[in-house]
């Protein structure tokens, strides 16, 4: 079994890696530094769990996390972050994430989510299992995309809809969320 450790802190990936290391002695750890090196090992190494921050070099945030799932569906990813919000947690949920860990938390849960994934669960510590703000599948897709900067028009190329379309989900995703414009939704999911 192989798994990827993907961090721009190094310090992080050793102390991740000894984890790992000593819980599944029995797997291969892969490290990755920035967004290509993610999607490098990730081809080369298909791994089973990827553990993702999500403020990669060279990874456009949400987008990068969507992309990653996407062109690797056989990969669970877990992300581990020090952003810290429930509308953010449940947009990463939408797109297909396992599981989401918090940096402030201890290194018990984080063992205890990548055994969770790795047996076929989803990990998603309780601060941030509730949210009010509810949103669609698409709304969701489009929000992580808006939050990566992408415009109307690009969005609407990337899913292959109308631009008036991805207008008509962003009018409600910005009345769901309670604010009056991107920068302010991008803000309230931790992200500006």
């Amino acid at each position: 079994m192989h798994m990827l450790i993907a961090d721009d802190h190094a310090l992080h990936r050793d102390l991740m890696r000894a984890k790992l290391e000593s819980a599944y002695p029995e797997a291969t750890i892969h490290e990755a530094e920035d967004y290509a090196q993610v999607k490098s090992a990730c081809a080369k190494y298909k791994p089973k769990l990827l553990s993702l921050d999500l403020f990669m070099p060279g990874m456009g945030v949400l987008m990068g996390v969507h992309e990653i799932i996407q062109q690797f569906p056989e990969t669970d990813v877990l992300i581990c972050s020090a952003v810290d919000n429930a509308i953010l947690v449940a947009t990463l949920l939408a797109f297909g994430i396992k599981g989401y860990i918090s940096k402030s938390m201890p290194a018990e849960m984080l063992m205890e989510a990548i055994d969770r994934v790795l047996h076929g669960g989803t990990y998603v510590p309780e601060p941030y299992r509730s949210t009010s703000v509810r949103l669609t599948r698409r709304q969701s897709e489009i929000l992580g995309m808006i939050c990566s900067g992408l415009s109307n028009k690009e969005i609407a190329q990337r899913l292959d809809v109308s631009v008036s379309t991805v207008k008509f989900h962003t009018g409600l995703i910005l009345e769901a969320l309670g604010v009056q414009n991107r920068q302010q939704a991008m803000s309230l999911c931790g992200l500006a």
